[in-house]
């Protein structure tokens, strides 16, 4: 009997880890670190380079049945960047130093998902589309001059397609992994694109 009872109880625990979305619509919240991944003719490539962004979101599903939604939301998005050598393929700038902190980078953007997702079965699902950064501003600090200064050549909008997958545990629980490749150009003049490979945590409130 003890046995069945142990057996009734983990089947009931682990059935309720794979319950589907029940609700049209549920909202969440999730952190997600990236690494960052530049591209182009005027990327640079520096020799000790660190680039890391943390986004806090406001998520939302969007869904048509149990199996097949849409995934919003907004969130804020930190970058920071510091590199010893500001050297690139196009060869412009030459700076050296020894310092780690001798250049750095720091800048803040609105990020907007639109991304279809589809649940393979009841937990698992895949998801891809578009996302879209809202850049708020951006500073460069350079060592040769000590001092910061605003960078009025970034744009303003970012555009990167991509996809990834994750797990939904059924209390709402979510991990997730997901690749986007930037399409437009981060700066008004030159070549260089912004693709990331996103880790997730998150969690919706109303899931069941």
């Amino acid at each position: 009997m003890k046995r069945l009872l142990t057996i009734a109880i983990f089947l009931t625990a682990f059935s309720s880890a794979f319950a589907a979305i029940d609700k049209p619509n549920i909202f969440g919240i999730s952190l997600n670190e990236s690494t960052v991944i530049l591209k182009g003719e005027s990327a640079p490539n520096f020799a000790d380079y660190s680039n890391y962004d943390v986004l806090v979101s406001f998520d939302a599903m969007i869904g048509f049945n149990t199996r097949f939604g849409i995934h919003t939301g907004a969130g804020l998005l930190i970058n920071s960047a510091s590199y010893i050598n500001g050297d690139n393929d196009s060869g412009i700038g030459t700076h050296y130093s020894s310092d780690p902190k001798d250049d750095a980078s720091f800048g803040m953007a609105i990020q907007v998902p639109a991304m279809a997702r589809f649940y393979a079965s009841k937990a698992f699902f895949l998801e891809a589309g578009a996302t879209f950064d809202l850049n708020l501003f951006e500073e460069f600090y350079s060592g040769k001059y000590d001092e910061w200064n605003s960078n009025d050549d970034q744009k303003f909008l970012n555009v990167e397609i991509g996809g990834g997958l994750g797990f939904t545990l059924g209390f709402g629980l979510e991990f997730s992994f997901k690749y986007t490749h930037g399409l437009t150009n981060m700066y008004k003049h030159g070549d260089t694109s912004n693709s990331r490979l996103t880790l997730g945590l998150g969690y919706w409130f109303n899931y069941r």
